[in-house]
């Protein structure tokens, strides 16, 4: 049997550990786990609770917040007896950005088999760190509604806010939050001075009672839409955590830490390694695991004897923590990631397989609402439109030009030079773009509203802004992380940035070995008209989206007017280029915008790309003869190797095609960012193409 309870400010918690009623709200009533009947109460948010509608007022306030103080104290009390030794095992999720459905291609494990696992496994918890409510098109239709639909049939115990859950802003992460039947947790997140969300829930199971506190990064503040976070402030990690520690410790036999964080320095303020060795040796004693989130790495890592945990991204990996119970006061834990092989292949018992057909079930429901929405055709392209995570491991509009890019910048252009003429404005007009606000690539062939909605999920709206050149410069600068380049072309970089930016209607050149600040050679307008870096003068009228108006050098700026949210801007776009989807859409290569000085790549470079079968077996296809295509000129007959293909082409981005390709997938290469010359972390996520063996008889 698993209880949940929650330390609460107000009223829920009375009503229903003391009566068991139901009259207070969602976080009031008594649930059914996978581990049998739960028992919650409110988490102590002052957002969370009043939000729910379950604050009350007066002497019946009053009363039930004693009666919630006995309850805890009784609960408590319970912590000291000796009890049969067990093992709990943590299932974790995090940053799955709305991809809760099973894709073998992409390696993605799916929310029903996940949820099948935790049922399977007695004494088991769900737990997810965060980003899961924004991302694919199944997120953003609803606000992450669906998702947490999803997550709701699954079983989730808990889940930490990320810094994703705010780009609906506060009062669409809230309404997710009362929709949810587990807390979604953030200790360290005040509105307006007060908690936003539940601090954290206590959750029993084989008697034993664990302590789940959440943490959300402070850099939330500065990678999310200002506009988004109007009167939200975030405390610093590890004193929270302190404070939280000390609150519960004596509660509980042991805490999970589920955190937000990652283990990138360069993303976070603290990282979940420096938050435990912030902990002072008592506390970090009562600490079990942590399970993170955020920098969409693998962590498999201990601080001391405590583990960390992090499954990578989009819900390819399932985190695994066994905390071992002696009985008699003492733990162990540890932990390990589970890659798409493992935990595809996982043997379900009955309850597993009726919680993966309870967690289907409701993913088809919300499909059935959402599908006709996503599926409307709105072009068709010649040539995928790249960007995003790409293979995964690059995430390409953050470190190159990028044809998705061009596309984006040219729309607000486009719009923005309209807006102009109608206000009479003579400036030239310039299209921005940060890579991060590029999340995904459109296809070859059909594109649908619902790949426009993958691409552009962040909720954005397209703003014109009047800048100098001067101001420009400062963003420019912003987003090159890059510190050099190798004799491959690669560019070196200390992280890929979200805020490197795509344009049109300017080409600049930058040196990546330049010294910070100062990296930007040249910025010089489609007219030929160079600008200088001291002009405080010259009006320049920049389109691009409101988060990027935030950035240093945009900040100070005049606002003349709004156009429209993003994805709309680019899909009225996209229609206006193909005549209303009469056309095709054709963007072959990048135009050349973004230039490195000094360029250190070679002319050209080697290319291998495998041939695979389609359900992945065996078959030679070494001396098989190929016609491929390389962006969309005529195509040429290629020998297979015993590796694949072996091509060289010209320095830069590339897009390959394969006429015997069963499924008609295109390949992408750029020795800049890596894609194509760099092998990735994760096999599931290579390039390669898929030929049925049967067509070439």
């Amino acid at each position: 049997m698993k209880k949940l309870y929650y330390k609460a400010t107000a009223v829920v918690l009375c009503l229903i550990l003391v009566f068991g009623s139901s009259a207070c709200g969602r976080r009031g009533n008594t649930q059914e786990t996978a581990g049998g009947a739960s028992q919650t109460e409110s988490a102590g948010a002052a957002g969370a609770g009043s939000e729910s509608g379950a604050a009350e007022t007066g002497a019946e306030s009053d009363a039930v917040e004693n009666g919630a103080e006995s309850a805890a104290e009784t609960v408590s009390g319970e912590a000291a007896a000796d009890r049969a030794p067990a093992v709990v095992t943590i299932y974790s999720t995090n940053d799955i950005h709305g991809n809760v459905a099973e894709s073998p291609d992409d390696g993605m494990i799916g929310l029903p088999q996940v949820a099948g696992i935790a049922a399977s496994t007695e004494n088991s918890i769900l737990l997810d760190a965060g980003d899961a409510t924004q991302g694919a098109s199944f997120a953003t239709v609803g606000s992450g509604a669906y998702v947490i639909d999803v997550m709701n049939a699954a079983g989730y115990a808990a889940m930490a806010a990320g810094n994703h859950e705010f780009d609906y802003g506060a009062d669409a992460l809230l309404a997710n939050a009362r929709k949810a039947q587990f807390p979604i947790l953030s200790a360290n997140t005040l509105k307006d001075g007060e908690p936003l969300l539940d601090s954290h829930v206590i959750v029993e199971t084989a008697g034993y009672r664990i302590g789940i506190i959440g943490l959300t990064t402070v850099s939330t503040a500065t990678s999310t839409n200002p506009e988004k976070l109007q009167g939200i402030a975030f405390k610093n990690e590890i004193e929270t955590a302190k404070g939280e520690i000390g609150e519960i410790a004596d509660s509980v036999d042991a805490i999970v830490l589920v955190t937000h964080l990652g283990d990138n320095a360069l993303a976070a303020d603290v990282t979940s390694e420096q938050l435990l060795k912030g902990l002072s040796s008592e506390e970090l004693a009562k600490v079990a695991a942590v399970v993170d989130g955020h920098s969409h790495t693998i962590e498999q890592t201990t601080v001391g004897s405590v583990p960390i945990v992090q499954t990578g991204t989009r819900n390819t990996g399932l985190g695994v923590v066994a905390v071992s119970f002696d009985g008699k006061g003492s733990f162990t834990a540890e932990g390990e990631v589970w890659d798409y092989e493992r935990a595809s292949s996982y043997a379900l018992n009955e309850d597993g397989e009726a919680a993966k057909a309870a967690v289907t079930a409701a993913y088809d429901e919300s499909i059935i609402e959402i599908d006709p929405i996503l599926a409307e055709e709105v072009a068709l392209t010649g040539a995928p439109i790249w960007g995003g995570y790409i293979y995964y491991d690059y995430a390409e509009p953050r470190i190159v030009e990028t044809t998705m890019g061009d596309l984006v910048t040219d729309a607000f252009r486009y719009y923005g030079q309209i807006f102009a003429d109608n206000n009479k404005i003579t400036a030239p007009v310039i299209g921005v773009e940060n890579g991060g606000g590029i999340s995904a690539t459109l296809p070859y062939g059909n594109v649908t509203r619902g790949d426009i909605l993958n691409a552009f999920n962040h909720g954005n709206t397209v703003d014109v802004i009047r800048v100098y050149p001067s101001q420009l410069y400062t963003a420019l600068e912003l987003g090159l992380s890059m510190t050099g380049q190798d004799e491959t072309g690669l560019l070196v970089r200390e992280r890929p940035s979200g805020s490197f930016l795509q344009v049109s209607g300017i080409t600049y050149t930058y040196d990546p070995a330049g010294e910070a600040g100062n990296k930007v050679v040249s910025v010089v307008l489609d007219d030929g008209t160079g600008l200088s870096r001291d002009d405080e003068e010259t009006d320049l009228f920049v389109v691009t989206n409101n988060y990027v108006t935030t950035f240093d050098g945009f900040n100070s700026t005049m606002k003349f007017g709004e156009l429209g949210g993003e994805d709309a801007i680019v899909m009225d776009y996209i229609l206006h280029l193909t005549n209303d989807g009469a056309d095709t859409l054709t963007i072959d290569r990048p135009a050349g915008r973004i230039i490195v000085a000094g360029d250190k790549s070679p002319e050209t470079y080697d290319v291998v790309i495998p041939v695979r079968t389609p359900d992945g077996s065996e078959y030679d296809f070494a001396g098989t003869e190929f016609e491929i295509v390389i962006d969309n000129e005529a195509p040429e007959k290629v020998t297979c190797g015993a590796d694949g293909l072996h091509l060289t082409v010209s320095k830069g981005a590339h897009t390959f095609y394969l006429t015997e390709s069963s499924d008609a997938v295109p390949v992408y290469t750029n020795n800049y960012s890596g894609s194509g010359t760099v092998t990735t972390a994760d096999g599931y996520y290579h390039f390669y193409f898929t030929v049925d063996p049967e067509t070439l008889k």
